[in-house]
């Protein structure tokens, strides 16, 4: 094991400073309480670790922070960021629940996917707007359901509905209405 340099010093106006070098290591480890605030520095060829408590902060900084334990618990009365320069990763191996008492917003700046091995469900109890250039909606297998007490379909240009098969069927009453040509064509035309 090497050598340790320990040096303590002290003074009535710098206050405190204990230090511990390693010179094989090229480690130097240093303490300094001067009044206002605690520091501890890890400092070495490759990088250096500070904390530095004072009466109202702790700053630690550190070119990697590893936090373990069984239960964790973080809470702050006033305004929390979490920010990454680089990815960022939140991973659950059981439930995992986001919940505000107020408005939620996700942005990305560029494409966002969200996707379940199961089942996803979006559920608003006021209005429920989707929205983009180009809309699709497709089902794997199984149909498309769209129920409400009232549906309405309308395009700018033109609505298109296409399929080997088409049926459109009215318990009450069905209406076929064009303001302007109305045409109705097929190899054969049963009306009755």
């Amino acid at each position: 094991m090497p050598k340790l340099i320990c040096i303590i010093d002290m003074d009535k106006e710098k206050g405190i400073v204990l230090t511990t070098e390693d010179k094989d290591g090229k480690i130097l480890q240093t303490v300094k309480m001067d009044g206002e605030a605690i520091t501890l520095e890890v400092k070495g060829d490759s990088a250096t670790s500070t904390i530095v408590q004072k009466q109202d902060s702790v700053t630690v900084t550190c070119k990697s922070f590893v936090l373990k334990a069984e239960t964790i618990e973080v809470t702050s009365s006033k305004a929390s960021s979490w920010k990454s320069e680089d990815t960022f990763a939140l991973e659950s191996l059981k439930a995992f629940t986001v919940t505000t008492k107020d408005e939620l917003t996700q942005k990305a700046a560029k494409d966002a996917t969200l996707s379940s091995d199961k089942a996803v469900t979006m559920k608003a109890t006021a209005k429920f707007n989707v929205e983009g250039a180009d809309v699709q909606v497709e089902a794997k297998s199984g149909a498309v359901k769209l129920k409400a007490p009232s549906i309405k379909a309308e395009g700018q240009t033109d609505v298109t509905l296409e399929g080997p098969q088409v049926k459109v069927s009215a318990k009450t009453q069905l209406s076929l209405k064009s303001d302007a040509v109305a045409e109705l064509k097929g190899g054969m035309v049963n009306v009755g």
